[in-house]
């Protein structure tokens, strides 16, 4: 099988995915995943883009990297494995706030407003990709269930992951046709537990080391669901409600709120 894609909305665990597929590739426990070096994202607008595509060419062996781009505006290669990753949108939305709040540089303020009222309007409302709006979240999932079936497309959804790690990730590894004997693969899904992830962010955090985040651990923030409670008024849920209702059918939206384990339902 040949290198290993992940293409997700952000904040719906994309690290954490290319941190199980780095522990899953590596063997190890302890790898230092390195994740912008060896497993980069490939159209992020960067002056050391050039770079980095040429590290990534010039590794060795089992290749990975993400992008926030659509499956279908991708090419889908049939000899690469590609990994999607779906989450609640309200938690999407809510966590990319935090993930505001801990850079360093001010950075999307336009649509992620001191007002959360005022910011979560704009979610509703907005067609960005740079920031994730609810319309780029469900376009990006349009396009996944459109290309599901096909044999090496794995979707997957956060709410599973946290319901069962050790299932998520036998998954995975299956999926890129990776197999490890029972202890090494305990220790892998030990080390791939959020917290854990949160706790050793120094070899699993994008941009871990380089100043980027107030607090890089912080990165990786809670892994929780529902993170609105408390937050948003019924005014806020019900503009959501409604907004969801023209998007997408009732199934759909059903498993992209709540994944394959709560829900009941399949992609």
């Amino acid at each position: 099988m040949g290198d290993i894609v992940v293409s997700t909305p952000p904040k719906s665990g994309t690290t954490w995915t290319q941190g199980i597929l780095a522990l899953l590739i590596s063997g190890n426990p302890k790898v230092d995943a390195a994740i912008s070096r060896e497993a980069p994202w490939i159209d992020v607008t960067s002056p050391e883009q050039d770079e980095i595509i040429a590290s990534l060419n010039a590794q060795a062996g089992r290749r990975q990297t993400k992008t926030h781009t659509p499956l279908d505006g991708i090419p889908i290669w049939p000899d690469l494995r590609y990994i999607t990753v779906f989450r609640h949108p309200i938690d999407v939305h809510l966590s990319f706030r935090r993930h505001v709040e801990n850079m360093t540089q001010d950075v999307l303020q336009d649509i992620y407003p001191p007002d959360i009222h005022e910011g979560f309007r704009i979610f509703l409302e907005g067609d960005h990709r740079d920031g994730a709006s609810l319309l780029s979240i469900v376009d990006h999932y349009r396009s996944a269930r459109v290309l599901a079936d096909r044999e090496n497309i794995l979707c997957l959804h956060y709410a599973d992951m946290t319901c069962d790690l050790g299932a998520a990730v036998a998954r995975i590894a299956d999926h890129i046709g990776i197999s490890h004997p029972a202890p090494v693969m305990d220790a892998l899904v030990y080390a791939a537990r959020f917290q854990n992830m949160k706790r050793n962010a120094e070899r699993f955090a994008v941009s871990a080391r380089e100043g980027f985040w107030r607090n890089d651990s912080d990165f990786f923030d809670s892994a929780t669901s529902k993170k609105w409670v408390g937050l948003l008024s019924d005014a806020d849920l019900a503009a959501y409600d409604a907004r969801m209702a023209d998007l997408l059918g009732e199934d759909e939206r059903e498993w992209l709120e709540q994944g394959s384990v709560r829900s009941g339902t399949s992609l």
